[in-house]
């Protein structure tokens, strides 16, 4: 297996996210700020060398909760990634970062 793959945008998303104020402005009850329990865990983007030993990968060794969702960035192939375990993600950074 190559584990070779470009990793952007690494982070971690704690699930509160601020609503724009256009959205607000004319109805005071939606709130500054909302918590989306689905959005929280570790986030990223692949471009792997080799799709298919990257999905083999992530479907042996990620025990938790994940998505990995194949997209075209731009016309490039990729992989946006969320991973919820903090093992899990620990692994995932330590082979592919």
């Amino acid at each position: 297996m190559s584990n070779r793959a470009f990793i952007n945008h690494w982070r971690y998303d704690d699930g509160w996210h601020n609503t724009p104020a256009v959205f607000r402005i004319n109805d005071p009850s939606v709130p500054e700020k909302e918590f989306r329990e689905e959005l929280v865990g570790w986030h990223c983007w692949v471009y792997p060398t080799d799709d298919q030993d990257f999905e083999e990968w992530m479907k042996q060794n990620m025990k938790g909760e994940y998505d990995c969702t194949f997209r075209f960035n731009s016309g490039n192939p990729m992989y946006t990634v969320m991973i919820k375990d903090d093992q899990d993600a620990t692994l995932f950074k330590l082979t592919w970062m």
